[in-house]
């Protein structure tokens, strides 16, 4: 230790960081692309409406793939506002997405206009996003097959600025001029709510005053329907019935559906968001994530790793558990999967557990795999914003097992002072979010 800071510690003055004190964190801007509509608010009409984007893949041969059914995002319905030319070309499906759904995000928060030009200084502002595969299969795959058939000189030049899943934040910063943090998240399905975390804690902690969190997924690749099959976590008895194949919580449930689109929160410390007099939906209380240490595929039977995260991220808000009034479940209608969840929520809430109202949403847009918890999250930000609980698409028949109030058949108006969103996937992994209604 040098004498100086000897010195200082005689004296009993702090030698370490100062201590920052946590900010507060709220939700301003939402966006989405989901296989029911092209932006958030519509998606959520949708939703609300009980409708769903899950449909036959006319492409797929049938004595080739178990499971012909998906929830594709329409390119034809995707506006392209926010990227051109040359631009445009070079960038991939899933940062095009993304770059959409952010715009979106940040025209519902007033933080561009309808020129899209900034009406406030963005540049301290950064991205955090999520993707399972980025454009892998969208570019990678085709570019190996080049390769393979004419050769390495004939492998596109902007191969490596186009696949790479950190793309997707740097077309965001890019086009909009975000200068800040800058990170991307890969956690399987959980991925969505990571993002959303990571990027909470860090306007929390103080290292940027406006955050864009998100994640997107573009897998309309057959490889990847097929990777699923494989693992034999698809539904294969609804290919000529697609709306009634995802089924969460429901006892005859048989596998989950895969979907694709984008979800994107704008995030502000609070101050810097009162400051501009923008509108919130909702404040972003907690966050935590675990992970089950048990199996790659499987989830732990109990639930014990899933409630950890849930715990972490109640502790993290200084959240009660008597004060959560709704639960925005991952709910992927797995047999395995959705039980597990359900052990978790009543390990965290005990006997309140069959009082508070649960949803899924993934019978209405399918399990969009890294963007399944971002999506999730706008349409748990609505909720809070409008008291109301989407329903549960395809909940019938209860299993006696999961003992939770499923909010089926049409939505309902709750009262929602906190909600919590779950978010699990392959590798054991657990997010949850907690948000509170502003005011």
């Amino acid at each position: 230790m040098r004498c100086g800071a000897a010195l200082q510690v005689a004296a009993g003055q702090r030698t370490g960081p100062p201590t920052i004190r946590p900010r507060r964190v709220v939700i301003t801007g939402l966006g989405a692309i989901t296989s029911l509509a092209p932006n958030a608010p519509a998606s959520w009409r949708r939703i609300l409406a009980g409708e769903t984007g899950i449909r036959r893949v006319p492409g797929l041969d049938p004595t080739q793939h178990p499971c012909l059914l998906r929830g594709d995002v329409d390119d034809a319905t995707v506006p392209s506002r926010f990227l051109e030319g040359k631009t445009a070309r070079n960038t991939s499906r899933f940062a095009r997405l993304a770059t959409e759904a952010t715009g979106e995000a940040l025209l519902d928060a007033g933080l561009i206009d309808d020129r899209f030009e900034p009406v406030v200084d963005v540049g301290d502002g950064g991205a955090l996003f999520g993707t399972c595969v980025g454009g892998t299969h969208d570019d990678l795959l085709p570019a190996y097959a080049t390769f393979q058939e004419r050769g390495p000189g004939r492998v596109p030049p902007h191969l490596h600025v186009m696949f790479p899943h950190n793309l997707a934040a740097y077309a965001v910063q890019a086009r909009f001029g975000l200068g800040g943090p800058s990170s991307t998240v890969v956690t399987a399905c959980a991925t969505g709510a990571q993002a959303i975390g990571d990027a909470f804690h860090t306007i929390k902690f103080g290292r940027a005053p406006l955050m864009v969190a998100g994640a997107v997924e573009s897998d309309q690749h057959p490889m990847f329907i097929a990777g699923f099959a494989a693992m034999r976590a698809l539904p294969t008895d609804s290919n000529d019935c697609p709306e009634a194949a995802s089924r969460p919580f429901d006892a005859s449930r048989a596998g989950f559906v895969l979907g694709e689109g984008a979800g994107v929160l704008i995030l502000e410390e609070l101050e810097h968001a009162r400051a501009r007099g923008a509108r919130i939906y909702a404040e972003v209380l907690g966050f935590g994530s675990s992970n089950d240490a048990y199996h790659p595929i499987a989830p732990q039977p109990d639930g014990a790793g899933a409630a950890r995260a849930i715990r972490a991220a109640l502790a993290d808000g200084g959240v009660a558990p008597d004060e959560v009034n709704h639960v925005n479940a991952h709910a992927a209608s797995t047999p395995a999967g959705d039980l597990a969840e359900a052990k978790a929520i009543e390990a965290v809430y005990g006997e309140r557990t069959g009082q508070i109202p649960v949803t899924s949403v993934k019978g209405a847009i399918g399990h969009c795999m890294g963007a399944a918890g971002a999506i999730e999250t706008v349409v748990a930000a609505l909720s809070v914003a409008e008291g109301c609980v989407p329903p549960t698409r395809n909940y019938r028949t209860p299993d006696p097992a999961i003992r939770l109030d499923i909010v089926h058949g049409g939505p309902r108006p709750v009262d929602i002072n906190v909600a919590t969103k779950h978010s699990f996937g392959l590798g054991g992994q657990n997010a949850c979010l907690v948000l509170g209604r502003y005011g």
